[in-house]
């Protein structure tokens, strides 16, 4: 049966009966799909050559990896420039600062008010909980250059692990907005389409606990073979095979899972029909149907339905959803680098090592308080009495010839350009030992222009992630919230509010804040130019924007008189009321 045929019973309103029959056979037949069998085995090849395990050899006989059978002498030395790469993508991708804008739906004073609301309700989701939406944001960037797509889901997190919907349907009116990063391994999704809006389904396959699913949602399940589909598992067995201790692997069967403990847990959205205008979510375990909704779990709003899960892309490949990943063209010169160290530890070890030619027996003994540092070392000792007066002779070896070196400085700068990154500039390295700042800033300026369509296209995506947080807010927060806001000054600032006052303001927009000078000093010698010239406006007499210059040097902390008298005055009013 087809994915088409499988789909059409989903959506069969006369027959339920076989729902988590139809379900499971969904997620077997998209995990059979050859392009998902393709890149899952991508996935897992630059996720070990992310962890640093280059010595690797690909079956495909039985579409396995394992680790290249070499002798134990044979050294597998790691020069992890994928890792470096990775690192410096996450960081183009997180170290640009955002304006976050909410547009009102009038021009009225209400709708303004509201709108303002919006953004400091979204700038206190941002750092609720110790900042764990930045947290998954942060893993989220780490997958994109991994794996090519990265996903963020955003759902209703309720406070006592209840699930999100009532009997009804109807989502729970309290507890928080949840939003965390989905690795590609749990994602399946229809087969047509190349964008995830043009999907007619989308599923989420995940391990949980049996306790919590059999706690949750007052259902008996069975264990089932969880094993199968933990990548977690899968990786640590193919680290452990390929890991080199001595050449050999490490033994990590004291750490694996207890499989009874765990079961698969699979969620299904599909997009509103005529059947469901209102889309549907099911979810199911153990072949059993835990709960159905006629809904969406991201309300509907203007008619428009969103998933509640959002895709980030790193290359797109026209005419596939699952985008190309930047370490794939990593992996040649990696590789190549390797082999060359590898080579020059072979050598070292063997020919280049420095031979002795001896006539007689010698002897090693460890000789303390040489010469005037008084430094330890160890000196041969040989009896010339045996060996007829003759002293033993030491070659020097032969090294690698020095094309070799070259050949793996070339394979490093081709690392570098084919991930934009020449010359490290984006790690902040220098490009030379006579480049000026103002060089330094022009090369990043201009190999973070090169990035601009990434670094677009991630904002793009983050700002559907916050658009469903306010979608979800206003479904949610019906009772009285407190915000709490860093504002300026480094003081705190507190709002009350409920979900009717966001007047269902969700056009969200988010903008790189741009600037003259990328550097921090860049930046502030510019204010203060600014502010010896006037432009600013009279910053002397003016407390507020002096505190704003205080606070863009990191003097934020800094009292003025000023402040001490307005928070004497803060306090004896909080006294009065």
């Amino acid at each position: 049966m087809g994915l088409s045929d499988i789909f059409s019973k989903l959506n069969d309103k006369k027959d339920d009966s076989n729902l988590a029959t139809s379900i499971g056979e969904l997620f077997d037949s998209s995990n059979n799909n050859p392009i998902r069998k393709m890149m899952e085995d991508v996935w897992y090849r630059n996720l070990l050559f992310y962890l640093g395990e280059q010595w690797i050899e690909y079956l495909p006989s039985t579409r396995s990896f394992r680790r290249r059978i070499m002798p134990d002498y044979i050294p597998t030395p790691v020069d992890n420039q994928i890792i470096e790469f990775v690192r410096s993508v996450k960081s183009l991708l997180l170290g640009q600062k955002l304006i976050t804008k909410v547009a009102p739906n009038t021009n009225e004073k209400e709708d303004t008010k509201a709108a303002e609301l919006a953004e400091l309700l979204l700038e206190y989701l941002d750092s609720y909980n110790d900042g764990e939406f930045l947290d998954e944001l942060e893993k989220c960037a780490i997958c994109v250059p991994l794996y090519g797509v990265g996903f963020m889901r955003t759902f209703p997190k309720m406070f006592d692990d209840r699930w999100m919907f009532d009997k009804e349907g109807n989502i729970i009116p309290t507890g928080e907005i949840g939003v965390e990063n989905i690795i590609p391994f749990q994602v399946y999704v229809d087969a047509l389409g190349d964008r995830l809006e043009k999907k007619r389904w989308i599923g989420i396959q995940s391990l949980k606990s049996k306790e919590w699913v059999e706690d949750t949602f007052k259902v008996k399940v069975s264990s089932q073979n969880a094993n199968s589909v933990d990548y977690i598992s899968r990786i640590s067995k193919l680290v452990r095979q390929t890991s080199t201790w001595k050449g050999r692997g490490y033994d990590a069967s004291n750490y694996t899972i207890d499989d009874d403990s765990l079961v698969l847990f699979r969620e299904i959205e599909m997009k509103p029909t005529i059947k469901y205008p209102n889309g549907r979510y099911i979810i199911s375990c153990d072949d059993k149907i835990l709960k159905k909704y006629d809904r969406m779990p991201i309300p509907m709003s203007e008619g428009k339905w969103f998933y509640s899960l959002t895709d980030f892309h790193y290359d797109y490949m026209p005419g596939n959803f699952w985008s190309e990943a930047g370490v794939s063209n990593l992996i040649s010169p990696q590789i190549t680098i390797n082999e060359i160290d590898q080579a020059l530890a072979i050598n070292r070890k063997g020919v280049a090592r420095p031979k002795m030619f001896t006539p007689g027996k010698i002897g090693i003994k460890k000789a303390d308080d040489v010469g005037a540092l008084g430094i330890g070392m160890q000196v041969i000792e040989y009896d010339p009495l045996l060996s007829g007066g003759q002293k033993p002779e030491i070659d020097q070896g032969t090294p690698l010839p020095q094309q070799v070196l070259e050949e793996r400085a070339i394979q490093r700068t081709s690392i570098q350009d084919i991930g934009g990154d020449p010359k490290n500039i984006l790690r902040g390295q220098s490009p030379g030992a006579k480049a000026s700042g103002i060089m330094v800033d022009t090369l990043r300026e201009t190999a973070e222009r090169g990035k601009a369509p990434d670094m677009e296209r991630f904002v793009r995506s983050r700002t559907r992630v916050q658009k469903k947080r306010l979608l979800l807010a206003q479904e949610i927060f019906t009772e009285e919230r407190m915000l709490k806001i860093c504002g300026k000054g480094n003081k705190w600032k507190i709002v009350r509010f409920k979900a009717s006052d966001l007047r269902n303001n969700t056009d969200v927009r988010m903008e790189l804040d741009s600037g003259l000078s990328t550097t921090n000093s860049g930046k502030m010698s510019m204010l203060i130019d600014f502010a010896q010239r006037g432009l600013l406006g009279d910053v002397p007499n003016n407390p507020e924007l002096r505190d704003e210059l205080f606070r863009r040097a990191g003097l934020s902390g800094f009292t003025t008189q000023e402040s001490i008298d307005s928070r004497r005055a803060e306090t004896e009013n909080a006294k009065m009321s």
